[in-house]
């Protein structure tokens, strides 16, 4: 009985010795290695981070970042999360590469970590926006100021070490053979330096001038005496004058003339006049409505006045057409009655005096002056227009359909003074 008791308590005493010995030994245990993102199981016995990364032949260097950090045991959960540091060359300025580890994630963190400041101006290389990668070249080249004098104007630019040449490209600058550029184009720029430009270009000058048509009158017994008949419509001539012009730095420093010619025959203007006689009746005067006006004229335009071609001054305007029906045009109705801006009534008419009326900017075309228009003829300036703005006229016309017809076009219109040499109501 005893020796039985002897034997169990032997058993319990090696039981208990064996448990001790057991936990006293390093047991292994399951480690995850998160490493630059890619996972890894591994097993070990280390008790420390550093160890395990040791055991694990993982270099650690400087600027790599750990969790834990690599003097800490290893934690509860078994994960060690390791980012290693970008590898990255850069060249600042003109002066050598070098290699630089960063953690940094894009070019302009990059650049505020190597306590570098970058300006718009810079040149930075690739964008500052640019997600950095291990073996990447990032170049930054601080810009400078430079003097440009071109044509006579001057600024001041900021540009990096570059030529003349590349420079003057950069600015737009586009030059001739003519032109004279110091330093030379293959000149390398530096801080403060000091390029200029003289341009001389040359350039055609082309000016265009009516001659006035000749107007013969035929008698013609069948029309009332006084009463008159267009039946062909004269139309000017043109003189061209070409000339070529040489500008030195945006200044006209000479003009010589090429050519000088009749571009186009003036057509002579065919007139019926009556000789039968009539009772004399009072002479029928354009209606003009001042009080609805909206832009009075001060002289009424006298379409039998002469025509002071010579003098006329030259536009090229956008076209277009309207008729005197409110309800296409959007004006409105006085006493049931269509008037133009200058308060002619167009309401049975299109036509003033036997001429085509015309809308016009009266900042550019003064109201009542006369005017030639290509492909319309000799017209008179009576209305303007909301959209009648600058270099635009709007032609009134019989109705919709020829307005339509008549479109959008692009016409050289001549501005011609009065008998007095000056535009009506100047």
């Amino acid at each position: 009985m005893m020796r039985s008791f002897s034997y169990i308590v032997t058993g319990c005493a090696l039981l208990v010795l064996a448990s001790l010995i057991y936990f006293a030994m390093d047991h292994p245990r399951d480690v995850t290695l998160m490493i630059d993102g890619q996972e890894q199981q591994v097993e070990t016995t280390e008790t420390s981070v550093y160890g395990v990364l040791r055991e694990n032949g993982i270099d650690v260097q400087e600027e790599d970042t750990i969790e834990p950090a690599l003097s800490a045991d290893l934690p509860d959960d078994g994960l060690i999360v390791m980012q290693r540091a970008k590898e990255i060359t850069l060249i600042v300025g003109y002066g050598q590469a070098q290699t630089v580890r960063t953690q940094a994630r894009l070019v302009t963190d990059l650049l505020k970590e190597q306590g570098i400041t970058q300006a718009d101006s810079d040149d930075v290389y690739p964008s500052i926006n640019a997600v950095l990668t291990t073996g990447m070249t990032v170049r930054f080249r601080e810009a400078f100021p430079v003097d440009v004098i071109i044509g006579g104007q001057a600024k001041q630019v900021y540009t990096y070490q570059t030529t003349v040449r590349e420079l003057l490209a950069k600015q737009g600058v586009t030059l001739q053979a003519s032109d004279k550029v110091a330093p030379s184009l293959d000149t390398v720029v530096s801080e403060n330096s000091l390029v200029t430009v003289n341009t001389t270009r040359r350039a055609t000058l082309t000016q265009e001038q009516l001659l006035p048509f000749d107007v013969e009158q035929v008698e013609d017994p069948t029309l009332p005496k006084g009463q008159e008949l267009v039946t062909t419509t004269g139309r000017p001539g043109v003189r061209t004058k070409k000339y070529q012009l040489t500008l030195a730095d945006g200044q006209s420093k000479e003009k010589k003339l090429l050519a000088d010619e009749v571009t186009s025959e003036p057509v002579k203007q065919v007139v019926k006049v009556g000789t039968k006689p009539i009772e004399r009746t009072d002479p029928v005067t354009p209606v003009f409505n001042e009080e609805q006006a909206t832009v009075p004229l001060t002289v009424t335009p006298e379409v039998t006045a002469d025509l002071d071609f010579k003098n006329a001054k030259t536009l090229t305007v956008e076209a277009t057409a309207y008729t005197n029906d409110p309800a296409s045009n959007g004006s409105q109705l006085y006493d049931g009655r269509a008037l133009t801006a200058t308060g002619y009534d167009v309401t049975d008419t299109i036509t003033y005096q036997g001429l085509p009326i015309v809308a016009v900017d009266p900042k550019v075309i003064p109201l009542g002056t006369k005017v030639y228009v290509e492909g319309v003829g000799l017209a008179v300036a009576l209305d303007t227009g909301g959209a009648i703005k600058g270099n635009k006229i709007d032609v009134l016309v019989g109705d919709e359909q020829t307005a339509k017809t008549f479109g959008r076009k692009t016409v050289k219109l001549w501005v011609i003074p009065n008998e007095s040499g000056t535009e009506a109501g100047s």
